[in-house]
């Protein structure tokens, strides 16, 4: 008989343990970017005492496991500051401590779970799994990461006619606007100069994005190959700009660099922005309509003219 009695109690012990303690979030499934609310509580004796020490910018989290992804830390930006609540019922109190968090990545993690002082002893919270994407899952639509790369071995001989045919705008820039310079120049100064005055930087791009934007490939239903050339030039410009590599960084990696580069937090949104658009077709075979992939193509030439240094030869 005691030995049953004994077993009871245990069990009775541990199950008011395991209540005192709960973890929750508002969405487990989320995109990018949104925000959602964490919440911990606490029942225990109304005379019992509580310490929490709350994180003030970041909860640390870790990648799950599987597939393409990698273990390492990931970190749940904090948008709101940490508040708590307490209310007494009966003979007991209940804590609860919230969160509003968000994360700039996409992916399966796994949040840490804080410890809690609850009269002098520690426990720890159960740990919450969170899924993060560019964009809400359509039934029956696969959405993979894109591992992007510019340098490929052709799988055929070279072929002049095919690389004229498919890069012929380019040529035309490199053989016609130096001449045009060089007539331009030659009409308005009679000393002689230089016959070759290299394009700056801004001038390049510019002009890459006036050709892909004349070809109009999304009428020829390549807006996938439009949007990866937009992105290669935007991430070109920035890494020669700011001497970073951006070819192989995701959108989040990009932005952390150009903020630690300095641009301001406009300029960082907004090249967010476009390779977040760059992705979504990518991804989630987004088909904006021709106004919105114009409109991107014209918030590029604004980053690029307004990251660019003054061009004070050309001024008159």
């Amino acid at each position: 008989m005691t030995k049953w009695i004994y077993i009871a109690f245990l069990l009775i012990s541990f199950s008011g343990v395991s209540q005192k303690l709960s973890s929750n979030v508002s969405v487990k499934k989320i995109l990018i970017g949104e925000p959602i609310m964490l919440t911990y509580s606490v029942t225990l004796d109304k005379n019992g005492t509580i310490d929490f020490e709350e994180e003030h910018d970041n909860i640390i989290g870790n990648t799950s496991g599987g597939g393409t992804l990698t273990k390492r830390d990931a970190k749940f930006e904090i948008t709101k500051a940490f508040t708590d609540t307490t209310k007494l019922r009966n003979n007991d109190k209940q804590w609860t401590g919230r969160y509003t968090v968000t994360i700039w990545d996409s992916g399966t993690f796994i949040l840490t779970a804080p410890h809690i002082s609850i009269d002098d002893s520690s426990y720890k919270f159960q740990d919450i799994v969170i899924y993060a994407d560019y964009t809400k899952q359509v039934n029956g639509l696969d959405i993979y990461d894109i591992n992007e790369s510019f340098t490929e071995i052709p799988a055929e001989p070279f072929s002049f006619s095919e690389f004229l045919g498919n890069n012929w705008w380019w040529l035309i820039i490199v053989l016609i606007i130096p001449i045009y310079f060089l007539v331009k120049r030659g009409k308005r100064n009679e000393m002689p100069e230089p016959l070759f005055k290299a394009m700056s930087l801004k001038e390049r791009t510019l002009l890459a994005i006036d050709a892909i934007d004349n070809e109009k490939l999304w009428e020829k239903e390549k807006l996938k190959e439009h949007f990866v050339e937009l992105s290669y030039i935007l991430r070109s410009y920035l890494t020669a700009r700011y001497s970073i590599t951006l070819l192989e960084k995701t959108t989040y990696e990009a932005k952390l660099l150009l903020t630690q580069k300095g641009l301001d937090e406009d300029t960082v949104e907004n090249v967010g922005r476009i390779l977040s658009e760059s992705d979504m077709v990518k991804f989630a075979k987004s088909k904006p309509e021709v106004i919105s992939i114009l409109r991107v193509s014209t918030l590029a030439r604004q980053i690029v003219a307004e990251t660019s240094p003054l061009d004070f030869d050309s001024v008159e």
